[in-house]
């Protein structure tokens, strides 16, 4: 940005130089209306920007809101609940058959030790 103004009033200076009173004052209010373009468009631009990040935000905002409804819709859902108990059941149920299993492992070694 500097640049382009640095550039810009070289410019000026330049046409200054080597030009009439009339030629000056067009030139002098072209390089003003210029400034004026390039910093109206700046401003826009960071007007956009502040929109886009702020939308941005909220997007996301709401993405994160609606996923973390799903989640608990999902936990919360009666068939979800069901499911749970019947696989915490079926652990349980494993968990006694290895008990036993090994119990009756421990039994048969000691009675083959004995005979």
């Amino acid at each position: 940005m500097r640049t382009l103004a640095t550039a810009a009033a070289l410019s000026f200076a330049l046409a200054l130089a080597g030009c009439n009173q009339a030629d000056q004052r067009k030139t002098q209010a072209d390089a003003q209306a210029a400034g004026n373009d390039m910093q109206a468009s700046a401003q826009a631009l960071g007007a956009d920007v502040k929109d886009s990040a702020a939308n941005l935000g909220n997007d996301v905002k709401e993405s994160v809101q609606d996923v973390g409804a799903q989640a608990k819709a999902v936990t919360n859902d009666p068939d979800v609940k069901k499911a749970g108990n019947e696989v915490k059941a079926a652990i349980k149920d494993l968990g006694v058959s290895v008990k036993k299993a090994a119990k009756e492992s421990k039994e048969d070694a000691r009675a083959v030790g004995n005979s």
